[in-house]
């Protein structure tokens, strides 16, 4: 109402008076506000509003007469040739052809693409089934692995206790030579003391009843007996001096111990001895005797303790039996058991998508040979059309009435012989164009069918390779 009240203010000097405007002071005012009152301005404000509707109709008319075709006489008011005016008909035309060209192309690369991602998907899940397959493969070879080193390290284990058993055995077998060895020097110092015992018996004269034996030979006995007993002697000395090298720091001789043999020359202490005898005596005295018995002892307590040392030898293979390896064992077969399922069932996966490959494969060359069917079929339809038109135009029907026919005839039976050919010719024509027209049907639509075959094989031509390289 102010913003009103300003534009009359501002209005007022500018225009003359009239006497049908209110000025604002003869307009009433408004006693709860004490503004002027609007009720007579009510009349100028709806005066611009039927203003801009009639300006909008004069626009619609406007519109509406342009879009009223354009007539050949208002191109060639303009200047415009009518060779000028259809080529660009025939351009507009040619535009059309081109769109339609366009939109059948479009909708043909929609369905390549929808071909092309069915293709992608199963060659997708054909990789996928393969990558499970793999796998699955991986895993059964990660579980054998694991049992082959389970095996590898149970038999490191087992081939070290071998060794240590031959170890065992190697050291108990050089006990053994040992105690052998001293054992021999034991018994060829009994033989070559018996024998000198023997030779002193027959020295005296003890058991030579009947027998004529000289003194040659009896001197002969003697000295082989002390021969035998001094080689027995230096063997027995070397023998010592070889173990108090290796066993005489862990064991020491003692006078009072307990002797476990008996002396095998209990009769050497007779007083007829003779000084050869007492020679050797002291240079292979008893105490050295009993220190070979001593070593003998206590190379037969080593073997001994050696033999304790041996290990129990498990089989080289696992007994199935077992109780201790039996849970374990259950576990790993399972596993296994599981491993190889998976793996074949991998491979049943793989197998199926490949056969899906294979069928996606078979159904694209259906497709294309249902599509070269139809074309075929297409073809075939416009060649029988085009057969029917040209017998109709050599069967065609000949002149209903000659020009000398004509002149016999009145004007009541000429203008009925006249509608009646004209009518048989309005007929034939008819038909003709009914066959023409479905002749060019039929043609569009082989052509449409070809078009579709020729971009289906240009198509699968491009894939083809990416085929190949997938299934290889």
């Amino acid at each position: 109402v102010r913003e009103l009240q300003t534009r009359l203010q501002s209005s007022q000097p500018a225009g003359p008076s009239s006497p049908g405007r209110l000025t604002p002071a003869s307009r009433p005012i408004n006693p709860s506000t004490g503004e002027l009152s609007t009720s007579s301005s009510s009349n100028d404000i709806p005066v611009a509003r039927v203003a801009e509707r009639v300006k909008l109709s004069k626009t619609r008319s406007e519109s509406s007469s342009t879009e009223r075709p354009v007539l050949g006489s208002e191109i060639s008011s303009i200047g415009v040739s009518s060779n000028v005016a259809e080529h660009l008909a025939h351009s507009l035309q040619d535009c059309s052809n081109i769109q339609e060209i366009f939109q059948t192309l479009y909708s043909h690369g929609s369905a390549i693409s929808e071909n092309k991602i069915r293709e992608f998907e199963v060659e997708t899940e054909r990789l996928n089934s393969r990558i499970e397959h793999l796998k699955s493969q991986n895993d059964l070879l990660t579980i054998t692995l694991e049992e082959c080193k389970g095996n590898a390290e149970r038999m490191s284990m087992l081939v070290g206790k071998y060794e240590s058993n031959a170890t065992a055995l190697r050291l108990a077998l050089q006990y053994s030579e040992q105690c052998i060895e001293a054992y021999e020097l034991l018994l060829a110092l009994a033989e070559s003391e018996q024998s000198l015992v023997l030779g002193q018996f027959r020295a005296a004269g003890v058991g030579t009843v009947g027998e004529q034996s000289g003194e040659e030979s009896i001197t002969q006995i003697l000295k082989r007996a002390h021969d035998c007993r001094k080689t027995a002697e230096n063997a027995a000395r070397d023998l010592l001096g070889r173990l108090d090298g290796s066993c005489g720091a862990e064991f020491a001789v003692t006078g009072c111990s307990v002797q476990p043999w008996e002396s095998l020359s209990s009769n050497s202490h007779t007083s007829t001895t003779s000084s050869t005898a007492s020679s050797c005596d002291t240079d292979f005295s008893r105490e050295d005797e009993q220190r070979l018995k001593d070593y003998v002892q206590q190379l037969k307590n080593d073997r001994a303790a050696v033999k304790l040392t041996m290990l129990e030898l498990e089989s080289v293979h696992v007994d199935p039996l077992s109780l201790e390896v039996k849970p374990r064992g259950d576990t790993h077969r399972l596993d296994l058991e599981n491993a190889v399922l998976m793996q074949e069932l991998m491979a049943m996966k793989e197998e199926m998508a490949e056969l899906k490959a294979q069928l996606y494969l078979l159904e694209k060359e259906k497709k294309a040979v249902e599509l070269q069917l139809s074309t075929r079929e297409a073809q075939e339809q416009a060649y029988l059309v085009h057969i029917e038109h040209l017998k109709a135009e050599d069967c065609g029907d000949s002149p209903a009435i000659s020009l000398s026919d004509l002149r016999t005839l009145n004007d009541s039976d000429l203008s009925a012989e006249l509608t009646n050919a004209l009518r048989r010719l309005t007929k034939s024509s008819e038909v003709r164009h009914q066959q023409s027209a479905e002749f060019v049907n039929d043609l569009k639509r082989a052509n449409r069918s070809h078009v579709k075959q020729r971009i289906a094989l240009l198509e699968e031509e491009n894939s083809r390779p990416h085929t190949n390289e997938t299934s290889l």
